[in-house]
């Protein structure tokens, strides 16, 4: 116990680094699946899909453009990295779908560390010792933070270089030389904006910061920075694919929604009130306070993160996965300013029974979430189904998903059945539409608006069928029966027991249903 103590006094870093590395390696080896749509298809599958030398939602160019649009708006360099990645594992033997994505999440953790040491350094600058240990240790465990760092979220790969730019401009060295480090400070953030481009919102309040300050070189400086990182990333890159520099970035800003241009069926207070609760109120009404007041302390830490958060609060696009990107920042300022106010405020000095049992309170609800989460297998009937089927890959070129329940029908990740096949998609349909129409969304999604039409192609009578949801199910497959006679049962494959929380709470956003596979029996 005595040499805890003392390498916690000593090297506090050292220990809480360990401490969120054990908490992360749990969630490499236990959090399969992925967290959100995007995070897989539009970087998993596509990059696979190019090392394949096919294209997967219509985006890359491969040797077949018939269906290839264009850019769409999204940064090549993230998927770019797990094309790199996959070309590598690929040269070395591992082929393996989910032999892969262990490797990934697990290099995803060992980055996310990153988020953990600059959260530590920065806070010690800026505060002390103690609070430094305090918010490295919150980072470290808290109770969302594994589960994101070993996920394909875009938005959360960008923090560590988020924050390294910070602690440039922060650290001792920066008075020194200052035009140095604000080079290097740029050349990190123009890394993070092409990971993800709704950083350039954070860049623009680290801009601001800087004018306010009247440091113009400075600014200069910075700029070349990131002019030089990002048109490596972004202008060579798209070059090279599209014939066309920043040709990712351009249709980015064409299809960007603009704040209050458009009906917003959402509320300024969705954002507000999904950090109170991710932080654990009570606790977290203050740490939100404290994060506002952190604006008078350091705007640097303060402005960038709060712009974002400002833009998507009053935008169309509130996913709350987009709030990851600044998620640290809010935490750092937010306690160092609580922290501020709680030791002048005189109500707390008088009652600090009463704040003990809030801080008791969080840490409770906080480790009692920490190993739930962090060992969630989300979308796990999806990808497991797609694993029942890698095993029969072989004499498999087309499957059929039906979903009739709902109006569209989300897509199976092909990724980790090892092989690209013709899915089919059966939304809600009526038998006797007036016309049989098949609508092609990529090399290998169609959408059916009746199933009449295999009675017309019976060469593309799928060889498994896929029926999402347990709701009419028996009265579903007798629907499908008349043209595909011959279904034969194999498999359930039902979702995690969190999928299965959040679909109660939102059954129609969450589509974590489970899955009955059938089989057809070919004449």
């Amino acid at each position: 116990m005595r040499s805890f103590t003392s390498i916690w006094s000593s090297k506090p870093l050292r220990v809480i680094l360990l401490i969120a590395l054990a908490f992360r390696l749990l969630a490499v080896v236990f959090s399969q699946g992925y967290a959100v749509h995007d995070d897989h298809f539009m970087v998993i599958e596509t990059a696979q899909a190019w090392i394949d030398g096919t294209t997967y939602q219509n985006w890359l160019p491969s040797h077949d453009d018939e269906f290839t649009t264009g850019p769409i708006g999204n940064s090549f360099t993230y998927v770019g990295l797990h094309y790199l990645l996959f070309s590598g594992f690929e040269a070395i033997g591992i082929m393996n779908a989910t032999s892969k994505m262990l490797i990934i999440r697990l290099l995803h953790a060992l980055f996310s560390l990153l988020v953990v040491n600059y959260a530590y350094r920065i806070t010690h600058l800026v505060s002390n010792k103690d609070m430094a240990r305090y918010v490295g240790l919150l980072i470290a465990t808290f109770w969302i933070l594994p589960f994101v760092s070993v996920h394909n979220l875009a938005e959360f790969f960008a923090v560590p270089f988020l924050m390294l730019a910070i602690w440039f401009m922060l650290r001792p060295q920066y008075r020194d030389k200052p035009l140095k480090w604000a080079f290097f400070s740029g050349l990190v953030l123009g890394i993070a904006f092409s990971i993800w481009f709704f950083i350039f919102i954070f860049i623009v309040g680290y801009f601001i910061v800087l004018a306010t300050r009247k440091r113009y070189k400075v600014m200069l400086v910075a700029f070349l920075g990131l002019m030089l990182s990002a048109g490596l990333l972004q202008g060579v890159v798209d070059y090279y694919i599209w014939q066309q520099p920043f040709a990712e970035f351009t249709t980015f800003l064409s299809k960007l929604e603009i704040p209050f241009t458009k009906p917003n069926r959402t509320i300024f207070s969705m954002y507000v009130v999904m950090l109170l609760i991710v932080m654990i109120p009570p606790i977290s009404v203050f740490w939100l306070m404290g994060w506002f007041r952190s604006a008078r302390m350091n705007l640097l830490l303060f402005l960038p993160a709060f712009l974002m958060f400002l833009y998507f609060s009053f935008s169309i696009q509130q996913h709350e996965r987009n709030i990851m990107a600044v998620f640290p920042f809010i935490v750092i300022a937010g306690v160092i300013g609580w922290n501020q106010i709680l030791q002048k405020s005189v109500f707390w000095n008088n009652h600090p029974g009463l704040y003990r049992s809030m801080v008791i309170f969080f840490w409770v609800i906080n480790f009692a979430m920490i190993l739930p989460v962090s060992t969630m297998y989300s979308k796990r009937s999806p990808v497991e189904s797609m694993l029942f089927l890698q095993k029969h890959k072989n004499e498999i070129s087309d499957i059929l998903i039906e979903d009739s329940n709902r109006e569209s029908v989300k897509s199976m990740p092909l990724f980790y059945m090892e092989k690209w096949i013709n899915m089919y998609k059966l939304p809600d349909y009526k038998e006797y539409a007036e016309s049989i129409e098949l609508e092609q969304r990529s090399n290998y999604e169609f959408v059916l608006s009746t199933p009449r039409y295999f009675m017309n192609d019976t060469a593309r009578i799928p060889d498994y069928v896929l029926f999402v949801g347990q709701k009419r199910l028996d009265e579903r497959i007798q629907r499908l029966k008349p043209y595909i006679p011959d279904l034969i049962y194999q498999k359930t494959i039902k979702p995690g027991l969190l999928d299965q929380l959040l679909y109660k709470l939102n059954p129609k956003h969450n589509v974590n249903q489970s899955i009955y596979i059938y089989e057809v029996q070919q004449g």
